[in-house]
């Protein structure tokens, strides 16, 4: 997923924190994710030879190749491993099953998992947040293309349709729609909805990158309005539990 980030700075810190609007509604409205800037093996044994002139890289490296092969032996076993004090890579079993008879455990499942030891929890205590940023998912609309002229910008032809370009577009299953909303003398929505004209059922293509609509009759010439997509459309078969919008920049209506 594309994100959208706003930092906020003036905050002393050596990790990031990405913000997510919570889609489902379960009382929280953002969910926080670390940003990872991972190091590769290549990395590591470059730090070490820093801190350790005079090292071999070729045998740090081998040493490292031989020692990840054993691990994987030690796993296809059936095994956990120790990675160096830092916490136990273990196989668990996941799902679950009806019977305890052994025949009947299909639905079980084996994975590699990891516990952390309290000396890797110690060292990540030490991390603190230098900067914060807000991942906005909400639909974007980059294009506006008068179908019948062909042409991308703000003026569209009555009774001919318009195709919208975009990212998450698409319209949810539920309490979905799009919109014609007209504006006030400063070419802000009006929010009384009852005044908005419904192109829901007028939607050709409904697709994350496009939507395909045709213009109402009730959309009058010479009227200014906004195009407004209401969403509930998450991803997949899932739904947000509330709607959000977006707006469009002013478009205009013009004759044929």
């Amino acid at each position: 997923m594309e994100e959208i980030k706003t930092t906020f700075n003036g905050k002393d810190g050596n990790g990031g924190i990405v913000l997510y609007a919570n889609p489902f509604g379960t009382g929280k409205k953002f969910y926080g994710r670390f940003v990872r800037d991972v190091l590769s093996m290549e990395n590591i044994v470059s730090r070490v030879q820093q801190k350790n002139p005079g090292t071999d890289e070729i045998i740090i490296n081998t040493g490292l190749s031989y020692v990840k092969r054993e691990i994987l032996n030690a796993l296809k076993e059936g095994k956990a491993v120790n990675l160096l004090d830092l916490g136990e890579l273990y196989i668990g079993a996941t799902g679950s099953t009806a019977s305890d008879a052994d025949s009947d455990i299909s639905d079980l499942h084996l994975e590699a998992k990891f516990t952390t030891s309290q000396l890797l929890k110690d060292a990540v205590a030490n991390v603190t947040i230098g900067n914060v940023m807000i991942s906005n998912t909400a639909p974007g609309i980059t294009k506006i293309i008068d179908w019948f002229t062909g042409k991308e910008g703000f003026t569209l032809t009555a009774g001919k349709n318009v195709v919208l370009k975009g990212k998450r577009l698409k319209l949810g299953a539920i309490d979905s729609g799009l919109y014609l909303a007209p504006v006030d003398e400063n070419d802000q929505v009006i929010d009384d909805e009852s005044l908005w004209i419904d192109c829901t059922e007028l939607v050709r293509e409904n697709s994350p990158k496009t939507i395909d609509f045709y213009l109402p009759a009730t959309a009058s010439v010479g009227n200014t309005y906004r195009i407004v997509i209401k969403s509930t459309y998450l991803n997949g078969a899932r739904n947000r539990k509330e709607p959000i919008y977006t707006y469009s920049d002013p478009v205009t209506i013009v004759t044929a």
